[in-house]
């Protein structure tokens, strides 16, 4: 058995690239694709140290992150961090962990956010707030200078982890005000509810330099995406988990999103592959 076992969902790399980063500098540490794992009823968690690695979608949790909590069977004494990638709005995601985790008997050890490139123009804004510049944010210049900033703090949360701080690190829990508190546990779920849902139909599409190749489909955690007659099919009943991953992986930049029609550059961190993307549903623990 692992020493620590960090459980990850990432759609486009940034926090895939952040798991892959601790364990490189942690010895004995499982790297575990959370997709792969919601099936089951429960999730027993075995490691002594266990780690949350995720992006911050909305200011908050996304939709797998959630379910994947809901499952988890903790071991007394157990460690807990989490680390978020975010694209300069992190919001209190420490706060609704917080409440998720303690509807599970369990509390947040550690967390810390990384501001990273952002994967989407849009996110699950209103199209009148598309960001119509956003290719020129995911500039390789951009990217290499967040990245520097990143392996700083990385530095940073590998050493708290080890030594098992708490409440330590930016966006500490120990920081966050009786008013963001009040706001996470009464507006924040309410909120979220409410604009995923209006949203349930973002507006993806392909348009006619669409090849057929299916890797939309091969990428999309939540199987959202089905090829039909050789062009993707938004599935209506089925959730979307907002990754963006069909949209940046795209070979053609085939796919758009309703009110974003540019094909002057997409985002996935480099070096990861819409393969290491894809696999995060199959891959067992």
């Amino acid at each position: 058995m692992s020493k620590v076992e960090i459980y990850y969902f990432s759609g486009t790399g940034n926090s895939l690239h952040v798991a892959q980063e601790i364990q490189k500098r942690i010895p004995d540490t499982t790297l575990i694709p959370l997709l792969s794992l919601l099936n089951e009823e429960t999730i027993e968690m075995k490691a002594d140290m266990i780690g949350l690695v995720f992006p911050i979608y909305l200011s908050s949790t996304p939709i797998p992150v959630r379910e994947f909590i809901r499952k988890i069977k903790f071991k007394p004494g157990q460690f807990l961090f989490a680390v978020t990638t975010n694209c300069g709005y992190p919001g209190k995601v420490e706060l609704y962990l917080e409440k998720l985790l303690a509807k599970r008997g369990k509390e947040l050890d550690f967390y810390y956010t990384l501001k990273m490139a952002s994967n989407t123009p849009k996110g699950l804004q209103p199209s009148l707030m598309i960001a119509q510049n956003w290719a020129s944010t995911i500039t390789e210049k951009n990217i290499s200078a967040l990245e520097e900033n990143v392996q700083k703090d990385l530095d940073i949360i590998v050493k708290a982890i080890t030594n098992k701080e708490k409440n330590a690190g930016k966006n500490s829990l120990a920081s966050t005000n009786a008013l963001a508190r009040i706001i996470n546990k009464y507006l924040q779920l309410p909120l979220q509810w409410y604009i995923e849902r209006i949203n349930a139909k973002i507006g993806f599409y392909s348009d006619f330099t669409c090849t057929g190749c299916g890797l939309c489909e091969s990428v999309c955690p939540s199987k959202k995406i089905k090829m039909n007659n050789g062009k993707p099919l938004w599935q209506y009943d089925v959730r979307c988990y907002y990754c963006y991953a069909c949209f940046n992986f795209c070979p053609e930049q085939a796919i758009l999103v309703k009110n974003y029609t540019h094909k002057d550059g997409r985002y996935y961190y480099p070096g990861i592959t819409a393969k290491d993307i894809a696999k995060q549903k199959n891959q067992e623990k």
